[in-house]
């Protein structure tokens, strides 16, 4: 690889020591520590000799181990508020003076550290597992039916269900015999992260940031609004403008967005998880998705990364 593709939980500690040196006072480094003992971090970003107060307030994290392009492209843009140049040393096109002073910018660059550190490569680009065993590798194998990928669950206790050996990575171990889907339960260590900082920040906008495979699409991003009737009016529409925005930047880009954002699909469980979860967020915030191309030969680690740039970069140049 030619460039760093930050995504193993040592390589990003590796990084905060480094921009905790050159930013100083500019960054703030908060972090939980969950049940398997990795800190999970909040990053933020902000000029600390301009008030908080009038600035515009914006959270950036993904709670999934099985998709480190996330991770990356987060990386990339804090390299870029720091130094001035993005991780392959090219100058930054954000006016950092100018976010730092107007903006508070949290990161939360990997939400399960446990799963991405028991993820066997660094990134996933259908070279070395196909999408069968890449699912395997995300929710586990089902112990009654080899070859196929587990059940999908917000929390699963291994004394009442007959588990994956191993566990899949997509899922948080939270005590002795509980595991969460991140994303899915308030249990995790990724949303008690973003509860502790929003107490402090009070955060006004959330870009979720995600991979899924693009199977058979003609697709490589997209972006995804809430479930139909979590956000609604004036949220909604600007969940929707913000969308469009990221849509047109992916596509200058040169990338191929699904044209229009969409709303959450999920119906049955899964809708409910999303309901209990994050129903009461939609209400009070602008909260939207990416959804970038995971595990395929034409989705290289280098695209993995600046598709998730191209998106952070426009929600914060949004904010401006």
């Amino acid at each position: 690889m030619t460039f760093p593709f930050i995504a193993k939980p040592a390589e990003l500690e590796e990084k905060i020591r480094e921009w905790k040196r050159a930013a100083g006072g500019k960054l703030q480094v908060d972090s939980l520590t969950s049940f398997s003992g990795h800190e999970v971090y909040a990053l933020t970003l902000t000029d600390p000799n301009v008030p908080v107060v009038g600035k515009r307030r914006h959270y950036f994290a993904q709670p999934h181990a099985h998709e480190p392009g996330t991770t990356a492209g987060m990386a990339d843009v804090i390299e870029q508020l720091v130094t001035g140049h993005d991780l392959r040393g090219q100058p930054t096109t954000l006016d950092v003076e100018k976010v730092l002073a107007t903006t508070v910018l949290t990161f939360n660059p990997i939400g399960n550290p446990q799963g991405r550190e028991a993820a066997p490569v660094l990134y996933w680009n259908g070279v070395d597992y196909d999408n069968e065993q890449f699912w395997c590798w995300m929710r586990g194998e089902d112990p009654n039916y080899p070859g196929r990928m587990w059940g999908r669950f917000d929390v699963w206790d291994d004394r009442e269900v007959e588990a994956p050996d191993p566990v899949g990575i997509v899922y948080e171990q939270i005590d002795e015999h509980r595991y969460v889907e991140p994303n899915r339960s308030h249990l995790s260590t990724y949303f008690k992260l973003f509860f502790h900082m929003d107490s402090e920040f009070h955060y006004e906008c959330w870009l979720s940031l995600h991979q899924t495979e693009f199977v058979r699409s003609e697709h490589n991003c997209m972006i995804l609004l809430p479930l139909e009737g979590l956000a609604e009016d004036e949220v909604l529409e600007a969940d929707w403008s913000w969308g469009v925005a990221i849509v047109d930047a992916w596509r200058a880009a040169g990338f191929r967005p699904v044209p229009s954002p969409r709303h959450l699909g999920y119906t049955g469980d899964q809708a409910r998880y999303f309901r209990e979860n994050w129903g009461d967020l939609h209400k009070r915030m602008n909260i939207i998705t990416t959804e970038v191309k995971n595990n395929a030969r034409d989705a290289t680690p280098e695209f993995q990364m600046d598709t998730q740039v191209v998106a952070i970069q426009a929600s914060i140049e949004r904010l401006l």
